[in-house]
């Protein structure tokens, strides 16, 4: 059974539990028709050859997977609860809370610690493996054990936050996740290190599926005190026990040393004489932190040297596991390292980041106006002559629609103390980040703005899927479309490549900067239900640019003219104005990627726009809402007059000069290479 085989039986797997048990009533009836369930978990790590996969199953299936199915039998865990109604939470939150080791609450924790933040993390288990795979020799074997144990931690954290990420922003499910740790390198204890900071996903199910059960059933039998150590002493028995199967599974079938729930065991007698020392001092008598918490993790890393690493070392678990995260770590390293030396854009992003640097610290100690505009001139004309540097036409695109375009923008407000960047400012230099990932990426901080609910929920993973589906069709079978075809698919790559890479700036921009309070809004608004084109452009198509034009170009030039020619002057005049600029930048970015003198065309197709919504905006108000087209009639006449327009303006300057080709043989490349590489790597795990 391959990896895709698996996967598949784990979601029909989980819809029999949703459709099927969940009508069965809780309880034993329920537990009994959730067996068949229950036994396919527990083989399916069987089916792999990859050591790696084997672990991550038996950890999320096998483990995890059925413990929470067993509180799902007793109506009770994740599976059941949800905000809105106990009782009944939507199929895919079901199996991503079920398939995956995430920890849920639908009441977020305010005060909770920022944890560290992914990207760090990232850097720090990239550091260590390249040590202690490539070094490991010149190494002392402690060393590298607690290198290992640092791995785990980060392993474990970075492991449960990409299922987080994908849930959250791919998926666009509505639940709060958890962090999966809270710094248990500040543990203060054994009791705060396994019950309050050490892979909480785990303690969370445990503790209902474990420690609360038998504690319940021993309370009235041998009393609260002895039902309490009672139950650690299982919930540490039934954890040790699983770490057993899943290296059971790892090792082929090695029969089990023990050594492991030994571990395990120790930690469990620990804490409970532990409780027992806390309960009789009654707080007289505690060691500072500054010493209790080297003792806490010094005895865990120790123990961990002695019970948990020496079975996994004997049996060569680590080195199968180093080999196959290492060959993924190398691939992305080497193809990284490939795609930099090919585009040289190191240099350029470093410029980009000094540049900004010298806008954050010097120009905005100078006055607001004239004199910090004059002192941002050498930006605007190095951001300007930047794309110029790019042999690659999508990023020669790339770079004249992020930097030349709305970098320079929003400087230029900056300049006046306006815009988006004029409030990450302080003296305070944390906000330094803030500001160099607003001015060098599309992104839209939310300003008390309620996202609005889309009707046609396209979540960042089906806008991957369409586009690919989209991209596969003009690329490779662009030859046997007709050419009106052609021109719609363009349509659609245009609206989701603009989505996707704000999306993703704005996913990076969260998984980077984890610590810092920064909502942002989303890239556009559902473009093709609009029932106008002052609805189109104004509200709902990409809204980055929308926003940012708003603010440099309609706002000043209607203030300015508002005094002179009137209200409704100067409104009609800032529109037009607004399109005119549009268009200009558009001519200028396909100047950089075409190298030729512009044909005007596009400016065009912007000033009819902005000509046509002049017109809108008078015969709205001439009407006063006496007379109103249906939405679904004025929202195809919309949408068909952009796309028309575009048929006969956009896209032929594009398309004459052969920018629409090269574009499509450089994302259809790298769409290509990834495609091919996937099938690769899965079958290297297979």
């Amino acid at each position: 059974m391959s990896s895709n085989y698996i996967c598949f039986s784990i979601f029909p797997s989980l819809c029999y539990c949703y459709f099927i048990s969940a009508k069965i009533p809780k309880g034993i009836p329920r537990l009994i028709s959730l067996l068949p369930i229950f036994y396919l978990f527990t083989i399916l790590p069987l089916y792999f050859s990859s050591a790696f996969l084997t672990a991550i199953t038996t950890f999320s299936i096998t483990w995890l997977a059925i413990f929470k199915l067993v509180l799902f039998a007793f109506d009770q865990g994740p599976l059941i609860h949800n905000a809105s109604n106990p009782k009944i939470i939507s199929l895919p939150v079901f199996i991503s809370i079920a398939a995956l080791p995430l920890r849920t609450t639908f009441t977020p924790n305010p005060n909770r610690k920022n944890p560290m933040s992914s990207a760090v993390q990232l850097v720090i288990f990239a550091v260590l493996m390249e040590i202690v795979l490539h070094h490991k020799s010149v190494i002392h074997p402690k060393l590298v054990l607690i290198f290992y144990s640092v791995m785990i931690f980060l392993m474990i954290d970075i492991l449960i936050a990409l299922p987080s990420l994908i849930v959250k922003n791919f998926l666009c499910l509505d639940i709060e996740i958890e962090s999966p740790s809270d710094e248990p390198y500040c543990s203060t204890s054994l009791q705060d290190f396994w019950g309050r900071r050490w892979n909480l996903t785990v303690t969370h199910t445990l503790r209902f599926t474990v420690y609360n059960p038998v504690r319940l059933v021993l309370l009235n039998v041998i009393g609260r005190k002895w039902a309490q150590h009672s139950a650690s002493l299982a919930t540490f028995l039934v954890s040790g026990l699983m770490h057993e199967l899943i290296f059971y599974y790892v090792n082929n079938g090695v029969r089990p040393s023990g050594e492991i729930t030994g571990f395990f065991m120790l930690h469990g007698l620990c804490l409970s004489v532990e409780i027992e020392v806390k309960k009789a001092l009654k707080d007289t008598l505690r060691l500072p932190g500054l010493v209790s918490g080297p003792l806490a993790v010094g005895f865990v890393v120790v123990t961990a040297f002695g019970l948990f690493f020496p079975p996994i070392i004997r049996n060569g678990v680590e080195k199968s596991i180093l080999e196959e995260v290492g060959f993924c770590f190398d691939f992305l390293k080497d193809k990284m390292l490939q795609f930099s030396k090919k585009m040289s854009s190191i240099n350029i992003c470093l410029s980009i980041i000094l540049s900004l640097c010298y806008s954050y610290f010097i120009s905005s100690k100078i006055p607001k106006g004239i004199p910090r505009l004059i002192s941002l001139l050498p930006i605007f004309y190095l951001f300007t002559i930047l794309p110029l540097y790019f042999s690659s036409s999508f990023l020669i695109a790339l770079t004249t629609f992020f930097i030349t375009w709305l970098a320079n923008f929003k400087l230029l407000l900056f300049a006046f103390n306006q815009g988006p960047l004029s409030s990450f400012t302080q003296k305070n230099a944390t906000n330094l980040p803030i500001f160099i990932f607003m001015a060098s990426l599309p992104l839209r901080s939310k300003q008390n703005m309620k996202n609005p609910t889309k009707k046609i929920p396209l979540n960042l993973g089906l806008e991957f899927v369409l586009f690919a589906i989209f991209l596969e069709l003009t690329f490779h079978h662009k030859s046997q479309l007709h050419p009106k075809l052609i021109l719609i698919c363009y349509c659609f790559l245009v609206f989701l490549m603009i989505d996707i890479l704000v999306a993703l700036s704005s996913n990076i921009v969260k998984i980077i900067l984890v610590g810092f309070e920064l909502e942002l809004e989303s890239p556009s608004n559902e473009p093709y239900l609009s029932t106008s084109l002052q609805d189109f452009w104004g509200n709902r198509w990409n809204l980055t640019v929308t926003n940012t034009l708003r603010l440099t170009v309609y706002n000043p030039v209607r203030s300015v003219l508002s005094e002179v020619v009137g209200r409704m002057c100067a409104l009609r005049v800032a529109v037009l104005a607004t399109f005119v600029v549009s268009g200009l930048m558009h001519e200028l970015l396909f100047y950089y990627v075409n190298r030729v003198s512009p044909s005007w065309e596009m400016t065009g197709f912007f000033v009819l726009h902005g000509l046509c919504v002049m017109v809108e905006i008078g015969v709205k108000r001439a009407l006063k809402d006496t007379w109103r087209l249906p939405g679904f009639v004025s929202g195809l006449l919309t949408v068909g007059f952009v796309v028309v327009t575009a048929f006969g303006l956009f896209f032929p300057p594009i398309i004459r000069n052969g920018a629409d080709e090269r574009v499509l043989q450089e994302v259809g490349f790298c769409f290509d290479f990834i495609k091919a590489k996937m099938v690769q790597f899965v079958g290297y795990f297979r």
